[in-house]
């Protein structure tokens, strides 16, 4: 419009006229425009302090796509032991969503156990379970003992059926590798007892001969409510995924892979359960200097990328037991 004016010296309706522009619209347009001008610039958004780095974010995505079998929550716990990011889960899980590399999480409800029926230390309450397995056309039974408290699979045997004499065997091998472990001696708070279903072979009279003569209690669950022994059950559910890939041909072969199956599961998987820790590091290890060493490497990383993101330098506290990290 100003340039036609300009050209051509004519005045303002002959060239609104010209152009085919009403001067409704023509004042309005000149309206917006001076209001445009005198719009605040926009706001700047103020740096986070705590701010995953972009290195983060990389390292992060890519052991991800390293790992995809792996969880967010493991995932987390796994980069801090293994020094590749220092990040709270939450954070990693926004990345990863950021990334399209993980799936929104539903709350599913659960019952709860009640603190009474839950172990407090090593050895003190042991789950048994049988889980059919498949080998070569023929079914078998993978027979488990575990220690609710750190999830250690004690003991495990493939045997041939289910009835209280093989059963009866498998928990007197259990009991007397526990003891050797110990060099024979009874622990002091006393023998772990035993927690099962009413299958056929747990309430055999061979079962509670074995039992007795060792001192062991027997808790049997009640009729019909298998989330009452649902630690080893859930156990039991893991590694049958993990035996999904294997192809199980003969009954020695197949003792080999669960044999590796049942050591990874103890020494290897970070358990939710446990803080994402090792079952082992519950067993016979120290798990409060883990998760104490996790924090402070947490904390250490924190203050850096404080540091990092504010571009400021700050001398770094002493990390006081017990302060958390958000």
């Amino acid at each position: 419009m100003q340039q036609t004016k300009a050209r051509s010296g004519w005045d303002l309706k002959r060239t609104l006229r010209q152009l085919g522009v009403s001067p409704a619209s023509y004042y309005r347009w000149r309206k917006q425009a001076r209001e445009a001008q005198t719009l605040q610039p926009p706001e700047v958004q103020p740096v986070q302090a705590y701010e995953a780095t972009a290195e983060e974010k990389q390292a992060v995505r890519a052991y991800a796509l390293k790992h995809p079998g792996i969880r967010h929550r493991e995932l987390a716990w796994r980069m801090v032991d293994e020094e590749v990011a220092f990040l709270s889960m939450s954070t990693v899980y926004r990345i990863l969503k950021g990334e399209n590399l993980v799936c929104p999480w539903r709350r599913r409800s659960k019952r709860t156990r009640e603190e009474e029926e839950k172990a407090s230390r090593p050895d003190q309450l042991w789950a048994t379970d049988l889980m059919y397995v498949v080998v070569g056309g023929r079914t078998y039974y993978l027979v488990t003992f575990l220690d609710e408290y750190s999830r250690v699979i004690v003991h495990h045997e493939l045997v041939p059926s289910m009835e209280g004499v093989t059963v009866s065997l498998e928990v007197q091998t259990a009991i007397e590798k526990f003891l050797k472990g110990r060099g024979g001696e009874l622990p002091e708070h006393g023998m772990p007892r035993m927690r099962s279903d009413n299958g056929r072979c747990y309430i055999s009279r061979e079962f509670r001969l074995v039992l007795a003569e060792h001192g062991l209690g027997h808790q049997r669950i009640k009729p019909h409510c298998p989330e009452e022994n649902g630690i080893v059950e859930r156990s039991n559910r893991t590694l049958r995924e993990a035996l999904d890939g294997e192809e199980l041909t003969d009954l020695l072969q197949a003792r080999d892979v669960i044999a590796r199956q049942v050591q990874w599961y103890n020494t290897e998987r970070l358990h939710s359960a446990l803080g994402y820790l090792r079952p082992i590091d519950y067993y016979r290890g120290e798990p409060q200097q883990l998760h104490e060493a996790r924090r402070r490497k947490l904390a250490e990383a924190r203050h850096q990328r404080r540091e990092a993101n504010l571009k400021v330098r700050q001398l770094t506290l002493p990390l006081e037991p017990g302060e958390g990290v958000a």
